[in-house]
């Protein structure tokens, strides 16, 4: 099983420029069944507000079939901790 990235979204509302220092927050937005959404926001180092959002789909397929597969309760359980 591999996660392959089928679909992918961001929007900034805020520059951000080389080399200011960015935080990151990073949750699963929804799990499926063969899928999760990461939901991300990226702020300027201490500001309130995020200077981008976004979102993106990992699809669990077989490597060789590319077919999607079912997530391993090992990697739901893990997911969940990010919900």
């Amino acid at each position: 099983m591999i996660g392959v990235c089928a679909e992918s979204h961001c929007e900034d509302s805020a520059a951000i420029a080389f080399p200011d220092p960015v935080e990151v927050g990073l949750r699963a937005g929804r799990i499926g069944d063969s899928s999760v959404c990461y939901e991300l926001a990226v702020f300027k180092q201490g500001e309130p507000a995020p200077a981008a959002t976004g979102w993106f789909v990992h699809v669990f397929v077989d490597r060789a079939t590319r077919r999607p597969v079912p997530c391993p309760p090992r990697l739901r359980l893990a997911l969940e901790r990010l919900a």
